[in-house]
């Protein structure tokens, strides 16, 4: 797995039976972190949710790596604000490799240019690895309740593009 590419992608409709088959590989463990539920399978209207998007108040991403997809990002604005609930989850034997961290920035990016500036999520305590991630976030913050953390994460404020004057130069 180590020299495979992977890429970062907007997920489509298409990419249905793909994510399906990211939860058939990934453990019950994984897939409860993920939802805060048992699924044996991913509800029809989960998956329905985790691909529709509007590319503005929703968005979802998802890694590819030898045509299978093996990890999914998601945000959702939350009504008229400018913060969005957020999800990320990677199967199994992508875990701990950069494939979360690259979602969550790719996810950032597109949020920020949307004019969201904080993200949400919902972590179970016993869920390290996203808290880790969650943590790349410089003030993120969080409450727990019932084992599950309630956490904040302010997106970094993209730096304005400078426009550098063009300078013509003649071929000698």
């Amino acid at each position: 797995m180590n020299d495979t590419q992977i890429y970062i992608r907007v997920a489509t409709g298409l990419d249905g039976e793909k994510l399906r088959g990211m939860f058939a590989r990934s453990s019950s463990e994984t897939i409860y972190k993920r939802f805060h539920s048992p699924y044996p399978e991913v509800p029809g209207w989960m998956m329905a949710l985790m691909l529709g998007t509007d590319h503005h108040d929703w968005e979802a991403l998802v890694a590819v790596a030898e045509e299978k997809v093996v990890g999914h990002a998601m945000y959702a604005r939350l009504g008229e604000s400018n913060e969005a609930e957020m999800a990320i989850v990677v199967e199994d034997g992508w875990q701990s490799k950069g494939v979360g961290k690259s979602l969550l920035q790719e996810l950032e990016e597109r949020a920020g240019l949307r004019g969201i500036d904080t993200f949400t999520a919902e972590v179970l305590e016993t869920n390290r690895p996203m808290l880790g991630l969650a943590g790349m976030f410089s003030g993120m913050d969080y409450t727990t309740e019932d084992g599950v953390h309630h956490v904040r994460m302010p997106l970094q404020t993209p730096e304005p593009a400078t426009s550098a004057p063009l300078v013509a130069r003649r071929a000698a």
